[in-house]
């Protein structure tokens, strides 16, 4: 036995020792990774803004390897919310797939586009180089209404002879680099009408819902640089939006809690935590009338240099008497880190694009379509469509 293993040993030793071949990919600067830079990254990383410029292929492979650890270790983007646990139109966090490009694009020596690499010249670049795209100067909202400069005292007065519904707001600031979050509000009332980050740069309401501004209000900031676009209602809304604040109070175990229970039908439009240092991870969950518990949102390794709102991507709607809890951890003693829910109260708003039932004919004929979604032995949902004849 002996014999046989030193043998082996030698057969094994006598092998040439072959390098590492090169990574090879199918990833393109020009196709899968100028995507993601558009959908994730120059917001922050343009020029004169926040972070170092990712628009050109240059500036991302020089960056490349900076990208990758990035990518991986889920630091940038900045995105808190534990995927699954509530939809967020805002959400900014690079999916599994995402990553997997960068990371072989990377490894890969960077190609820009069918194999071409950075050799340190512009001898290469193509006749119509392809870069990220960075507009900072269009609404995303259209032209607003009025646009108002933020002074130095952050009071913006939009000059308001009688009560306006507002429907958006949008914010420009002054200098990109300076600015991660801006939080607007009613000064009268102390309402909150929305949180402006790079990736998402405005504040809207669903069609047919409005927040109330009184005559004489004034819009509150919380930095004195930039400008807003204010966005009115054409009439009334009968759906005004109001706030709902929760403020933890501290636990055992560093454990801060929450509980609120709903008078009345409520649907969620979007929520804002106000963190504070030592809070580690937020929860937030519904216990529903029918003992059913839904979890609204799990956001954890919460980043305090990038504070962010949660915008729900449809409104949540829960039932009168559900119970709304907040659940905070903390690795320090946090005395409250209340967390503030965008609101409507009463029925739900119709579906945008669906029109209102019409009453049908008299001796219509009424016939039923029933449509079934599920699998196995499991009907998820059963409808009954009533047709006319």
């Amino acid at each position: 036995m002996k014999k046989l293993v030193l043998l082996a040993c030698l057969i094994l030793a006598s092998q040439p020792a072959l390098p590492h071949a090169q990574a090879t990919t199918t990833m393109q600067f020009d196709r899968e990774i100028v995507r993601i830079l558009d959908n994730h990254c120059v917001m922050c990383h343009a020029e004169k803004s926040l972070a170092f410029p990712l628009v050109t292929y240059e500036q991302t492979y020089v960056a490349r390897w900076k990208i990758r650890q990035s990518a991986l270790d889920r630091h940038m983007p900045p995105w808190a919310a534990v995927p699954g646990y509530g939809d967020f139109v805002n959400d900014n966090a690079l999916t599994q797939r995402e990553i997997d490009f960068l990371v072989s694009w990377a490894e890969s020596y960077g190609p820009r586009n069918n194999g071409q690499v950075f050799r340190g010249t512009t001898a290469q670049a193509p006749a119509k180089a392809v870069q990220a795209r960075a507009d900072f100067e269009q609404w995303e909202l259209g032209k607003p209404d009025v646009v108002l400069p933020i002074p130095a005292n952050r009071v913006v007065d939009p000059k308001l002879k009688s009560e306006r519904g507002l429907r958006g707001l949008e914010y420009k600031p002054a200098d990109r680099r300076s600015v991660r979050a801006v939080s607007f509000r009613i000064q009268e009332t102390g309402q909150w009408i929305g949180t402006w980050t790079p990736w998402y740069g405005f504040a809207s309401f669903p069609q047919g819902l409005a927040l109330s501004l009184p005559a004489g209000s004034h819009v509150v900031a919380d930095v004195d640089q930039g400008s807003i676009g204010l966005y009115y209602a054409e009439k009334p809304t009968s759906r005004p939006v109001s706030d709902l604040v929760l403020a933890p109070k501290t636990g055992p175990a560093r454990t801060l809690v929450a509980t609120a229970k709903l008078a009345e039908e409520t649907h969620l439009l979007a929520l804002e935590p106000a963190l504070a240092p030592g809070i580690q991870s937020i929860e937030v969950s519904a216990r529903l009338p029918s003992g059913a518990t839904r979890v609204l949102l799990f956001a954890k390794n919460i980043p305090l240099d990038w504070p962010t709102p949660y915008v729900y991507r449809q409104p949540v709607s829960l039932p009168r008497g559900t119970e709304l809890t907040v659940i905070e951890h903390s690795t320090t003693d946090v005395t409250s880190a209340p967390v503030t829910f965008s609101i409507y109260q009463g029925p739900p708003l119709p579906p945008a694009g669906v029109p209102k039932s019409q009453p049908m004919p008299a001796g219509s004929r009424i016939r039923s379509d029933v449509v079934v979604s599920g699998t196995g032995s499991r009907l998820e949902n059963i409808q009954i469509i009533p047709v006319s004849k």
